[in-house]
C-alpha cells in the first residue's frame, strides 16, 4: 500500500475527531441516556470507535 501523504492523514484524523464529537454531543447523548435504552449502548459505540481506529492504523502500517 502506498504511503498516505501527511495532509491526507490529518484530514482523516480530523474527520474521525469530528465524527466522535458528533456522536458524543449532547443531543445524541440525551437520546442514548433516555429511559428504556440499554445501559451499555454508549460503551458499545466507544468500542466501535476504538476498533475502527485500530483497524485504520493496522491497514496503514501493513507491508
Amino acid at each position: 500500500m502506498p504511503e498516505t501523504p501527511p495532509d491526507r492523514q490529518i484530514d482523516r484524523t480530523l474527520a474521525l475527531v469530528l465524527l466522535i464529537i458528533l456522536l458524543f454531543s449532547t443531543p445524541v447523548m440525551m437520546w442514548w441516556t433516555s429511559p428504556g435504552r440499554h445501559w451499555y449502548l454508549p460503551y458499545l459505540l466507544w468500542l466501535a470507535v476504538i476498533f475502527f481506529i485500530a483497524w485504520v492504523n493496522r491497514r496503514r502500517h501493513e507491508p
